[in-house]
Parts: C-alpha cells; structure tokens; sequence
C-alpha cells in the first residue's frame, strides 16, 4: 500500500510539471526528430567505418548493450526510444523510492517556477507519453538533484558554470537541463558514437537543430552557444578548457584505458569536477584518486549517497596547479 502511495505522489507531480502546453509542438517535434534520426543514422555509419572504437574503451558487460541498441537505432529509432528496455534500464533512472528522498531537495534549491523551467526546458508530448513522463521526471530530478548537491559543495551557483564536459552523456538529459542556465557557453559530451548519435536526435528535437553539433573531423573549434557531441575516438582532440568536468556513473563504468586517457588529458582542463561512482565498480583506487586530485585542487571530497548503497559523489574545487595524472 505505501508503495501505491508513493507511485500515485509521482503520478500527480508528474502531471504537474509537465502540464499543457509543453514548450515543443509536438508537430514539430516530429519533424525535428525524423530529419536528425536520418542525419544521425547516415553520420553514425560514416563514423565507425571510418574511426571504430580504440580498443580497451568498451566494458565486456557493454558490449551486449550496444549490440542491441545500435540495431534497434538503426532500424525502429522513434519518438517512444526512452522506454526501450535497453534504453531505459542503462541511460534512464527511474528508481522512484529513490526519487522520494531527491525531490524535496530539488524543490527547495529554487523557487516552483524555476524547477518547473529547467525539468519542462524543450519537452514535447512524445516524450513524456505513459510511462516515459514517470522517468523523465525521476531522471530529470536525479540530474538536478546532483547539480544542487555539487553547489552546496561548490559554494557558487550551479547556473554560473561557463564550460562543461560531460563523459558519457546517456541520451542527452544533462546537457538539456544545463542549457536552461544563464552563464553557460559551451558544453561538450564525450562518448561511444552510437551513443553521440542518439544524443544529436535528442537534444536536436528539444534544443532545435541549431542547438546540437556532431562532431565528425578533428581539431573542431568549440562554439559558443551549442552543445558539442564528440565521439570517443575525437576525444584528445577536445580542447582542455573546461570548466567543469562532469561524469555521473559514465567514467565508472569504463575499462582502465578511458579513465588514463581523460587523466593524461588532465580533465579537459577543469576547474571543478564532478563524479558519481560505486564502489563495486570504477576503474580506479579512490584513496589514489583523491591523493593524485588533491594535488591539485583546494578541496575535495567524496559524499555516500545514502539512498543509493555503495554509490559515492566525488567532488573538487578550487584548482590550484596543472598536471598529468591523478
């Protein structure tokens, strides 16, 4: 019964945050989604053919997985992707006892309105169909659930980051709320192309076409004002001036070989850096880690979260020397 209660709370406040009309006809949802799935498709296969995945990047329990979801994204791709079982268990959170003890955070860290702003930013009605609407709210609030966690830490507004490189970028959802916020410029994602490529159709659908650049040709230049998706194999082409380095559960997850080369690349430069991690699972000794981090930031800090047994944050600030590795 308490269950009941809690999943009928989720209903309601759904519903609430995403009442009519949404910021996206939905008309032209579609019409954004279908050209930026053909766009992504036709990229996506230039891409592998091109530049395959370096080896020692992929976890042998991943590969399975995009197995699966590259065949279902090349052939059935459309507007529902959020509740396609892969999909959905690997780049969406939906753990709702779990949502219980992040929403009352999130609804203190800003007035209604603005919570309501960042969790709606660029949605459509195809996104948000039965049970997609539940997770997007639950994945939307654990998102900004850890941005309001890093500010207490940081002691400056969230809104206020200028630069962000995010490792591993699940369909998008970060870089979405990220762009509702006033001082950002640039924001760059790191991740397997398959996963670039569904992160183009997304954030192309809620940011618009002009929002979203796939980056297939080395040595880029940034722009300013559109989120950068930069396959894993561009990635020390990726110019080191981050501000903030962010990876929730993504870097983790990741053989040895990813987590050295985004050390040797000394975290894109950032100022600050942001981690989420279990402790069963993360390709690194965090007593080393912090050690090596602590080297070159004012402070750092692992936080359990509490409501997720085994799973850490790990924070730093304050940077206060450059360096290779740590």
């Amino acid at each position: 019964m308490a269950h009941w209660f809690r999943n009928m709370r989720i209903r309601r406040r759904m519903h609430e945050v995403f009442r009519l009309p949404l910021p996206c006809d939905p008309r032209l949802a579609e019409n954004r989604f279908s050209e930026a799935r053909e766009t992504a498709r036709a990229l996506y296969r230039r891409i592998v053919q091109a530049a395959p995945t370096p080896p020692g990047f992929v976890h042998p329990q991943w590969e399975e997985n995009i197995r699966e979801v590259e065949s279902y994204f090349l052939e059935r791709f459309d507007m529902s992707f959020m509740a396609y079982p892969r999909i959905n268990s690997t780049m969406v959170f939906t753990k709702h006892a779990a949502h219980e003890a992040e929403w009352p955070s999130v609804e203190a860290w800003r007035s209604p309105d603005t919570v309501q702003k960042y969790l709606r930013n660029g949605l459509n009605d195809h996104f948000l169909t039965g049970k997609i609407g539940i997770g997007t709210l639950i994945n939307s609030t654990h998102q900004l659930y850890h941005l309001a966690c890093f500010e207490r830490f940081r002691g400056e507004q969230i809104e206020q980051v200028r630069s962000v490189v995010e490792f591993g970028g699940g369909y998008g959802n970060l870089a979405r709320l990220f762009r509702c916020f006033e001082g950002l410029s640039r924001y760059a994602i790191v991740d397997l192309p398959l996963f670039s490529c569904i992160q183009y159709v997304f954030l192309s659908t809620v940011l618009g076409p002009g929002g979203v650049r796939l980056v297939t040709e080395p040595r880029t230049p940034s722009a300013d004002g559109i989120v950068d998706l930069v396959p894993i194999n561009l990635l020390t082409d990726l110019p080191r001036d981050g501000e903030l380095f962010v990876s929730t559960w993504a870097l983790s997850e990741c053989l040895p070989a990813a987590y050295d080369l985004v050390r040797e690349r000394d975290w894109f430069g950032a100022r600050e850096i942001l981690l989420a991690f279990h402790d069963g699972w993360k390709p690194w000794s965090t007593e080393e880690m912090i050690g090596g981090l602590r080297e070159r930031f004012g402070r750092v800090e692992t936080v359990p979260l509490h409501f997720l047994p085994g799973n850490h944050y790990l924070q730093a600030t304050g940077r206060i020397a450059p360096g290779g590795n740590g």
